[in-house]
């Protein structure tokens, strides 16, 4: 048994049951995915006045409104908001020249958001929304976001909000150094979710209901599995959330095809060395 074959067999089977075992985990993460979207369209909206005596998953409507946790404050515009998400794009200055409109250009290099608990009510319940585990999908909430703006349209106080939540090239001074602003062109963008705004919360479940019937405190829902908080309503939302599943079974399905190739040729290579 030459030790060459012995090794190369091994590592072809230790590589082949690597890439098997991330090809299923990623297609297990979508059949998790398409379930669930699937729960949720069979169950329907919940009713608010329902959620507290809800023992699964919940997805629910209503109106956001600031608890006792208070607001933040949105790093570009400054303004009270309940959760927020800022993002950053990068792309030569050449390019922006030539192809002013040309939004494929842009690189994509940064996004960071934060929540804090708020209340939904629909006039007749409420209920608090802890949003730390949540996916925030502000997207659609207009007005409340800011345009793309150029990083030297920003004040330095800005700058260093931004900088703070760990957006890249923020704490950049865009005066320093012409090559810097010749080169390259950073613009910022802000989501909002703001008191006030009707909002859409799919897949949390009552994680505290200590709360007194007396005072009327309402149950608190949060989540992490696929907990969202969407500006979305359920006819985009769940078929959104369905399709990216079927994509990661997809994709998780065709990288779980070379890895049993390398897993069967190992363990055949292996089997032969042995044998021979």
């Amino acid at each position: 048994m030459p030790p060459t074959n012995l090794l190369v067999t091994s590592g072809a089977l230790l590589v082949g049951l690597a890439i098997l075992g991330a090809g299923l985990f990623v297609a297990s993460i979508g059949v998790g995915r398409v379930r669930l979207a699937r729960r949720l369209r069979t169950a329907g909206p919940t009713p608010l006045e329902e959620v507290p005596d809800a023992t699964g998953l919940v997805a629910f409507e209503g109106t956001a409104r600031a608890s006792d946790e208070g607001t933040l404050e949105a790093p570009i515009s400054g303004r009270a908001c309940l959760a927020y998400a800022v993002q950053s794009r990068t792309r030569n200055r050449a390019d922006v020249d030539a192809n002013a409109d040309a939004d494929e250009l842009w690189t994509h290099d940064g996004r960071a958001s934060a929540g804090v608990p708020f209340l939904v009510d629909d006039g007749d319940a409420r209920v608090a929304v802890d949003p730390t585990d949540a996916v925030l999908s502000l997207a659609d909430w207009e007005p409340d976001a800011t345009a793309w703006t150029d990083r030297a349209d920003l004040s330095g106080d800005v700058r260093d909000r931004l900088a703070a939540v760990g957006l890249p090239g923020a704490d950049a001074d865009p005066t320093d150094g012409a090559s810097a602003s010749s080169e390259t062109v950073s613009q910022y963008r802000e989501l909002r979710l703001e008191p006030g705004a009707d909002v859409n919360v799919f897949g949390g479940s009552v994680v505290d209901d200590t709360r007194s019937p007396a005072d009327g405190a309402p149950v608190t829902v949060g989540g992490g599995d696929w907990f969202e908080v969407s500006a979305g309503d359920r006819s985009t939302v769940i078929p959104d959330r369905h399709r990216s599943g079927s994509l990661y079974v997809i994709f998780g399905g065709l990288l779980a095809i070379p890895g049993l190739g390398f897993t069967l040729a190992g363990l055949v290579g292996l089997a032969s060395t042995l044998v021979f």
